[in-house]
């Protein structure tokens, strides 16, 4: 086993020569756009990186730019307020008639919605959108929490301390080591002394708060293993005591327990790149625009004196400022010069490239609150045009992003028995997650807006001929117009449901003729019969 751990070991550092490349870049991008989330990469001292970062930040418009970004990604694909998402069967379309495995199913997501937010999704997933915006690429890992006795936990791991790699065709992430510490205290309690290396014990009867590297190793397993149930799962994990190269426990996954999401993939990598890359030029540029202005105004403040040492005027030692009198041979000892400063001139730079900034990040098509009146449609039209503006960006993150996170955690509630029996037309079938956000939803209204316009359309042509409605199948529009606004399912009766009612409707129906048939048969008799009584009355009278 512990060769094992040592051929891990190696093939850590040649996952760390693959990223080195890029780190210099992604360190750059955090500096400026989210530098409260710099990473430790190649080891450095993040404490003192971020707090270097804040002091040499004099213009914020990236970071906060970064902020606006992640915002409306979280708002727009994974909103906390509504479901974002829907199972359905493979082989089945948006245009299928409503089953009662598909209401199963909505029973499931709206299970699985309440539990994601209900758990520490949320916020872990801002941070995890954090590292996707800025460096293009984050780690999010989805279990049990064990400890609490069940419910969905969420870690957003630093990208510092991860190290990707794909096994599969269409390059999706399957393999991570992820290099984190732990204190030799904490190892012999979380792994047993029998499975620690004797030097570990050793620091721990020491020195217990000792921190001590470890390795976490989560890749496809090669070959199934024997004896334990979790030797044998699809995806192994390794926790590797790094000083030591010692194997310290063995387990696995049904799943892959880690979403990785990148932003724009870097060609032959399997690391990416994110938004903040496009401005990251005048992001820097703008601090240093600024870092020179703020002294430029402290050099106007404070002005630019020449003096003149004439033996009663020191100009070494004389301080100029409020309530102080300058002792010296004459006014014309000291003069102040003009520093030639255009405020004017950086003012222009500086809004040109806050434009582009947030341009680039996406963050300037809502005004500021209160800078600018704007109508309720103005404001809908301008957030679905944010929305498409993300589409290509959405596209890869409900790929690589989404799709993994809800397989994993529909994994770990159906083995944890809490769905229930799915129906039998369910059975031997594979599920696959639909999105229905706004994000989601704006990408499909356009399908929406034209089946709407069409029936419009026919219906003022219908005024001329009504048989032109002939063309238009409406349990289809009424299908399709629902689920493309996002409408739950539990408002719209199944196929069966339809059919049922419109036979009761049709034999109400007939039932309501037959007996306005038999009313009209009686009045009728009755009329006849009252005719017939009047001649014979009248017969009688005449005789």
């Amino acid at each position: 086993m512990n060769n094992d751990a040592r051929q891990y070991c190696t093939r850590l550092g040649q996952l760390k020569a693959a990223r080195a490349q890029h780190e210099s870049h992604w360190a750059e991008c955090y500096r400026f756009g989210a530098p409260e989330r710099q990473q430790s990469f190649q080891g450095a001292d993040v404490k003192n990186q971020r707090e270097t970062d804040r002091a040499d930040l004099y213009d914020s418009t990236a970071a906060d730019s970064v902020q606006v970004l992640v915002s409306m990604i979280m708002n727009g694909v994974t909103p906390a307020n509504a479901i974002w998402f829907k199972a359905q069967p493979d082989g089945i379309d948006d245009l299928s008639e409503v089953t009662e495995g598909e209401r199963w199913l909505e029973d499931v997501c709206q299970f699985m919605w309440r539990n994601i937010h209900g758990a520490n999704f949320d916020s872990e997933n801002f941070d995890t959108l954090t590292d996707v915006v800025t460096a293009g690429w984050g780690v999010m890992y989805i279990d049990i929490d064990r400890e609490a006795g069940g419910g969905y936990v969420f870690e957003s791991w630093p990208i510092g301390s991860c190290f990707i790699g794909s096994t599969r065709s269409d390059g999706l992430i399957d393999t991570i080591y992820r290099e984190h510490e732990m204190t030799a205290q904490a190892m012999v309690n979380t792994y047993g002394e029998k499975n620690c290396h004797y030097t570990v014990i050793e620091t721990c009867k020491r020195a217990p708060d000792t921190k001590l590297k470890l390795l976490h190793v989560i890749e496809p397993r090669k070959q199934r293993g024997a004896g334990q149930i979790n030797k044998a799962m699809p995806y192994a994990s390794y926790h590797i005591d790094l000083s030591n190269q010692h194997m310290m426990k063995e387990s696995g996954y049904h799943e892959f327990p880690c979403s990785v999401p990148r932003l724009r993939k870097l060609p032959n990598s399997v690391y990416g790149n994110g938004q903040m890359t496009l401005a990251l030029p005048d992001a820097k540029t703008a601090n240093e625009l600024m870092k020179n202005t703020v002294r430029s105004a402290d050099l106007q403040i404070g002005g630019m004196w020449i003096a003149e040492d004439d033996g009663v005027l020191n100009p070494h030692t004389v301080r100029i400022g409020p309530r102080k009198v300058i002792i010296a041979n004459s006014v014309d000892s000291m003069k102040r010069l003009d520093d030639g400063t255009n405020f004017q001139l950086a003012e222009y730079l500086l809004t040109n490239l806050q434009g582009g900034i947030r341009r680039k990040l996406m963050a300037d098509q809502l005004p500021p609150i209160g800078t600018q009146q704007m109508t309720a449609t103005e404001i809908n039209t301008r957030v679905e045009l944010i929305r498409q503006m993300l589409g290509p960006m959405y596209g890869r993150l409900q790929a690589e992003y989404l799709k993994s996170i809800l397989d994993r955690c529909f994994g770990l509630a159906l083995r944890d028995g809490v769905l229930g029996t799915p129906p039998e037309e369910l059975w031997g079938r594979n599920l696959s997650f639909k999105f229905v956000s706004p994000l989601a939803r704006s990408q499909r209204m356009e399908e929406v807006y034209a089946t709407e316009q069409y029936v419009m359309s026919m219906a003022n042509i219908a005024n001329i001929d009504s048989t032109v409605l002939d063309n238009i199948d409406f349990d289809a529009v009424a299908t399709l117009t629902g689920s493309g606004r996002g409408v739950p399912q539990s408002i719209m009766r199944t196929a069966d449901e339809v059919a049922e009612l419109r036979k009761l409707r049709q034999q109400k129906q007939e039932e309501q003729a037959q007996a306005q048939q038999q009313q009209a048969m009686l009045e009728m008799a009755g009329g006849a019969v009252a005719k017939g009584i009047e001649r014979q009355v009248g017969t009688e009278v005449m005789q």
